[in-house]
């Protein structure tokens, strides 16, 4: 689920914001309570923290590349090759953070069992579905 949404997030211009409050809030949320031991526990938001600042400089460079594409949208004269260079320039660095997340996701997950990881996602997905079903 979580490589589904990061591929929407990256090639469709985000996902309502979705993913980046899902690791932040309600994932710190439910390490604090999933995970007893202490030195772990610390050492699981750290990681975090690594995650969801690669999941900021994503959002920025995103940002960039839509102004950066709408540009040559504008541009009359814009020709394919340009289209294509812009394409293949973004494409190359999106893999790289992507790697990178990757990376510090299973950084963050050698210190996070896998019953609690399911308790984590778990106990996230409901609070981020309770806070959606209040916002309506």
């Amino acid at each position: 689920m979580l490589a589904m949404l990061l591929a929407a997030y990256l090639f469709y211009g985000g996902v309502d914001a979705a993913l980046g409050e899902l690791m932040t809030h309600h994932v710190k949320d439910q390490i604090n309570s999933a995970i007893a031991d202490e030195d772990r526990r610390k050492l699981a938001l750290k990681g975090l923290s690594a995650v969801n600042d690669n999941v900021k400089e994503l959002n920025k460079e995103l940002s960039k590349d839509v102004g950066r594409v709408e540009k040559l949208i504008k541009n009359y004269d814009s020709q394919p090759v340009e289209f294509d260079r812009q394409f293949a320039s973004v494409s190359a660095r999106r893999q790289q953070q992507v790697d990178k997340i990757w990376d510090d996701r299973r950084a963050m997950l050698q210190h996070i069992r896998p019953e609690e990881w399911r308790a984590i996602m778990s106990g996230a997905r409901a609070a981020a579905e309770k806070k959606a079903a209040k916002k309506k």
